[in-house]
């Protein structure tokens, strides 16, 4: 299938595969661009289609290509990571006539200061009423919720905030370097670093490379899924499931088997796996027990 291109260069979904997005994330209406109409898509996208990285931990490649992307998180009802969810979004946002760039970051949660990370997150700037926000639906666990606007606070009570890099941090060109921060019981916690320049879509086929393949990616040695369920964000990482509340709160529930961790993913993570897979998953939980 040919993937249509708006005027700008970016993929953009057609009548049929918007439709088919929509009512997997379960929305009816087409709406036009705003800022209420963006968060609406972020939430409902968060809700029903799942973060997980199950094919990398396979050794299956990960094709992050529109139409195999499609193919795999709206017909086969599965999951992934940051290249696709944000692939997928960025095209139904096209085709909705928002304005969309995107982005590249440097993941620095759980990271010291200091220490280099590859630009291996895909995020969107997208552009509501001549104002501009950042949308993200793969980052995984602590995801935002909702849009966050670039040039004022994030919505009363969530636990995010968009900040100026520290001083010693490297500017990118003419960009300043951006922080997406996390609330936590220990203060705010740095997710990703940032800038607002433009990426072209055929970069982030390297990066892809680098997240499913090489040694060093995290993507490779720790199963990790996440979804949001009602106010709280499920987030599984290996043998550990945790909840969290939208004010920051969170519960960890232990997961003693690999027969346990594949049923909490497919029944309260969502994701939809063939007999294949699963079998294939559990194989490899045992062989890291």
């Amino acid at each position: 299938m040919t993937t249509p291109v708006n005027p700008s260069g970016q993929p953009a979904l057609d009548a049929a595969r918007l439709d088919a997005y929509l009512h997997r994330i379960g929305l009816q209406e087409r709406h036009a661009p705003s800022r209420e109409a963006l968060d609406a898509i972020v939430a409902a996208h968060l809700r029903r289609i799942p973060f997980e990285n199950v094919d990398v931990l396979l050794g299956r490649p990960i094709d992050i290509a529109l139409d195999a992307v499609f193919d795999k998180l709206v017909t086969r009802e599965r999951g992934g990571y940051c290249f696709e969810h944000n692939t997928l979004l960025a095209a139904a946002l096209t085709a909705l006539d928002f304005e969309v760039v995107p982005l590249a970051a440097r993941v620095r949660y759980g990271v010291d200061e200091g220490v280099p990370t590859p630009q291996s997150h895909l995020l969107l700037r997208v552009r509501v009423g001549h104002r501009d926000y950042i949308a993200d639906v793969g980052f995984g666990g602590p995801n935002p919720p909702c849009a966050l606007p670039l040039s004022e606070p994030a919505p009363e009570g969530l636990p995010y905030r968009l900040v100026g890099a520290p001083p010693g941090a490297a500017s990118s060109g003419a960009f300043h370097l951006l922080d997406l921060e996390l609330a936590t019981a220990d203060g705010w916690a740095k997710l990703y670093r940032f800038d607002l320049s433009p990426q072209a879509w055929i970069d982030y086929a390297a990066r892809n490379w680098y997240v499913c393949t090489h040694p060093d990616s995290v993507f490779l040695h720790r199963l990790m899924a996440a979804r949001t369920d009602g106010q709280v964000r499920l987030t599984m990482t290996n043998g550990e499931l945790t909840e969290r509340d939208a004010d920051g709160a969170s519960r960890h529930v232990p997961l003693e088997t690999p027969a346990e961790i594949v049923a909490t993913l497919r029944e309260r993570i969502g994701v939809r796996l063939d007999d294949e897979t699963a079998a294939g998953l559990r194989e490899w939980l045992a062989r890291r027990a």
